[in-house]
């Protein structure tokens, strides 16, 4: 048995690091002197599907904040709920109560918030929140991760899905479906290159860009700040150092442990099913393992889930399902060529809806695999499955 977890990364503490990212700006001027002139300044935030920092950066922002003249912040949901009372006061910390009448939070299904800048040459509607025109200047802050078929989280993806239209998303979403949607995977991407061509309708628009990387500790592995697409490809960089571990071979059997924050629902759980599936042997098993205490999360995959009888029916399909089907595709795909178990806290039969086979226990599901594999099969325990990303030797090196 093999065990993968998230390794030692060292680091700087946040506000040191923040400092180290803000005193050398990439392709752009200071931070004070992108403010010097603002009248109106909009800050893009993650909601809490993403493990940044926020609230400690912003403390680290706060001389300069201060001084803003306008100063609204806009929560980037994009297909997410609305953020709860409780998870505002988790995003922004002691600085709720300073900003909660200035803090707003996206709905994608609110076309009187939205304002079109046209259309991307992949078909996306570039419709975005109506604060992007009413700021003079835009700061967005975020962090890199891996992401199992943009790529990697950050940068762009403040703007699409971020803050645009549930039209837009859908469309994004649906170029998943190309081989070349991966974690980790930037070059020939569809979803990303549709993700950068819509970041491009903003021309001249000035933004200033925060972006960190952060292996769940209290240091992070690196601050990046400026433009956003200069910070956003160094951040890659440095994402792929810290959350990709070498395996010598695929394995039998991956046991993918989803930690936090993806393993608050259903829906998150395929961030974690993609990454083990990337050292898993032909005809192999995956064991996904999540709380899911928040229960299925955006559930319209699961009702297109209905209308197919089986898996293969979805790999057989010719219409235009809309959004989810990208998950259940490559959910399809993957069951083409092994078995998906998953231990969760849901009812079985909602589990099996996405084609999933639900077991009670780990124990249970292991015992079931070894007698599927044989007790001298190879297996793969990848802790923080969500995050962390197994590379063959032979790719990495």
């Amino acid at each position: 048995m093999t065990i993968l977890s998230p390794a030692e990364q060292g680091g700087l503490p946040l506000q040191e690091a923040l400092k180290e990212g803000l005193g050398h700006p990439l392709g752009l001027e200071s931070l004070d002197y992108f403010l010097k002139d603002c009248e109106h300044l909009l800050a893009l935030v993650n909601d809490l599907f993403r493990p940044t920092p926020t609230a400690e950066i912003l403390r680290g922002l706060d001389p300069y904040l201060r001084s803003t003249r306008q100063l609204e912040f806009l929560v980037a949901t994009g297909l997410h709920p609305k953020p709860s009372p409780e998870d505002l006061k988790e995003i922004f910390g002691e600085y709720l109560e300073r900003y909660q009448e200035r803090i707003l939070s996206h709905n994608c299904d609110d076309d009187s918030q939205l304002v079109s800048f046209g259309k991307t040459s992949f078909g996306s509607e570039v419709e975005l929140h109506k604060l992007v025109i009413k700021a003079s200047h835009i700061l967005t802050i975020s962090s890199v991760e891996p992401h199992y078929f943009s790529g990697y989280t950050g940068g762009r993806k403040m703007f699409l899905p971020g803050i645009s239209s549930r039209r837009a998303i859908q469309n994004n979403h649906a170029l998943a479906l190309s081989e070349e949607a991966q974690p980790l995977s930037l070059e020939g991407n569809l979803v990303h290159q549709d993700m950068e061509e819509a970041l491009s309708f903003l021309g001249a628009k000035r933004i200033f860009s925060i972006q960190v990387v952060s292996a769940n500790s209290e240091n992070l592995q690196g601050c990046f700040c400026g433009d956003i697409r200069e910070a956003f490809y160094s951040a890659v960089q440095k994402a792929r150092r810290v959350f990709t571990r070498e395996v010598e071979g695929r394995f039998d059997i991956v046991v993918a442990v989803v930690g936090p924050p993806l393993d608050k629902n259903l829906y998150q759980i395929q961030k974690s099913m993609e990454h083990a599936k990337m050292a898993l042997k032909e005809d192999g098993i995956v064991i996904l393992v999540s709380p899911c205490h928040q229960g299925i999360g955006n559930n319209e995959w699961l009702k297109l889930s209905e209308k197919f009888s089986s898996w293969e029916e979805v790999l057989t399909s010719s219409e235009e399902w809309g959004l989810g089907f990208h998950k259940l595709y490559r959910t399809a795909q993957l069951r083409r060529r092994a078995q998906i178990w998953a231990v969760t806290s849901l009812p079985p039969e909602i589990v099996s809806k996405v084609y999933i086979e639900p077991k009670e226990s780990l124990q249970r599901a292991l015992d079931g695999a070894l007698s599927v594999k044989g007790r001298g099969c190879n297996l793969l325990v990848l802790m923080d499955a969500g995050h962390q990303v197994p590379v063959l030797q032979s790719v990495s090196s």
